[in-house]
């Protein structure tokens, strides 16, 4: 019954032209401050349709944060908030009837976003984070979905000043400063990108050529397209995930209860080793959106990569909890597994030499979220700074940056959710 219930609402709400996040945003034009007036300690975001089952509408298709602005790229447009008091800085409606993809990332103050129409996610257009203006529009290839009320966008990636996107088995790469096409690569018949991703040094692809070439991960210029090089890799599963372009990490699902992770450098093969059963659900996706850049719950920094076991409830307890692992990417090792200070979702913010930093997501009767770092060597949990429990949930399905203190949390979608943005600095409160 539940699923029907989406799903009617995901109909509903793809079949509307421009959606309503836009108004609703619009209409106050400022977050809701804790604190009152500007350098707030803390301020939220009413995010649209919360509390429902439409959780397509706030849907985010990207966040990027700069020295003086969060923003946030959903169905309706691009908005950004003043870091110092939560009032709106800047909007860019959607060029089409929606926007539907967005780069991971910044490149030197550079974005880019995909829109179209209600049924086709045809363009791609720069934005300039400084100005929040649009800069430039191009049309990009696309397809219309066979699945009725649904909607296929492409996948972007980001390296240093080019947005590369993928549809299908061929990818381009577009210049952030002006939109215009650098390359494009397509396969030959027979062969199919099984997952994608980039760096600013390089773009490495997952490629299947069964019955050709056979399988192999490829590593191409991001300037220019070129093939570097390419390593076989064996026998692909349907859940396989290049984690990281750079060192170059692919997970590969073996089994229900077993990964494969097989890590790669400039010269080939570097090592092989399996996990259990990790979480390798995509936090950013929902029901009828096929196509975008999976946000998964890993990082890697150095030799260390860092994953999550699958959540299980907590007993006694209305929430779920996770574990995170860390393994040693030159020996494949596992180094230790940590559930943080709490019983509860981890979160991660970013890894660093420091180690794994993460929030834990908390639960808003009885448990305020919690800013962790978990040692490099050890994973012992060191508690940074406490959130307001009213937040508990906030980052369960969300990217969260953390800057000198001020933790910034932008949920993927509502479903745990109840604000658009988040913004706290545990320094002052």
């Amino acid at each position: 019954m539940t699923a029907l219930l989406i799903a009617g609402a995901v109909a509903v709400l793809l079949a509307v032209g421009t959606g309503t996040a836009w108004f609703v945003a619009g209409m106050g034009d400022t977050g809701t401050s804790a604190s009152g007036g500007g350098g707030s300690a803390e301020w939220t975001v009413p995010l649209a349709n919360a509390d429902t089952m439409d959780f397509t509408s706030g849907l985010a298709y990207g966040s990027w944060l700069t020295d003086k602005v969060v923003i946030r790229v959903q169905r309706d447009g691009v908005l950004a908030y003043d870091l110092a008091s939560g009032k709106r800085a800047w909007g860019i409606p959607a060029p089409g009837q929606q926007v539907c993809g967005a780069t991971p990332d910044l490149s030197g103050g550079k974005a880019a976003i995909a829109y179209g129409s209600t049924h086709l996610c045809d363009h791609l257009a720069g934005i300039d984070t400084a100005t929040g203006k649009l800069t430039w529009k191009t049309k990009i290839p696309a397809e219309k979905s066979r699945l009725a009320n649904s909607l296929n966008v492409p996948r972007i990636m980001t390296t240093k000043d080019i947005a590369i996107v993928q549809l299908n088995d061929a990818m381009s790469g577009y210049r952030l400063s002006d939109g215009r096409k650098q390359w494009t690569i397509s396969l030959p018949d027979g062969c199919h990108l099984k997952d994608t991703n980039a760096a600013p040094t390089q773009v490495v692809a997952l490629v299947d050529c069964a019955f050709t070439k056979g399988t192999g991960v490829a590593t191409f210029d991001p300037a220019t397209g070129r093939q570097v090089a390419r390593f076989p890799i064996g026998e692909i599963s349907l859940m396989s995930t290049v984690l990281s372009a750079d060192p170059i990490v692919v997970q590969r699902e073996e089994s229900r209860d077993k990964s494969l992770f097989t890590v790669f450098d400039k010269s080939g093969k570097t090592a092989e080793f399996t996990s259990g059963k990790v979480d390798m659900l995509a936090m950013n996706t929902v029901a009828f959106i096929r196509g975008m850049f999976e946000q998964h719950r890993y990082a890697v920094h150095g030799d260390r990569l860092y994953v999550a076991t699958f959540p299980e409830n907590v007993k006694g307890k209305l929430r779920s909890g996770n574990k995170a692992l860390a393994f040693d990417l030159k020996t494949g090792k596992q180094l230790w597994e940590s559930s943080g200070t709490k019983d509860t979702m981890l979160t991660y913010v970013r890894a660093d030499d420091q180690g794994l930093l993460a929030l834990e997501t908390g639960d808003r009767r009885d448990l305020p979220p919690r800013l962790v770092r978990l040692n490099a060597a050890t994973g012992k949990a060191e508690e940074i700074a406490t959130l307001p429990q009213q937040y508990g949930t906030e980052a369960e399905r969300a990217r969260v940056f953390e800057r000198n203190g001020v933790v910034i949390i932008v949920p993927w979608t509502s479903v745990a959710s109840k604000y658009a943005v988040t913004y706290v600095n545990t320094k002052e409160n």
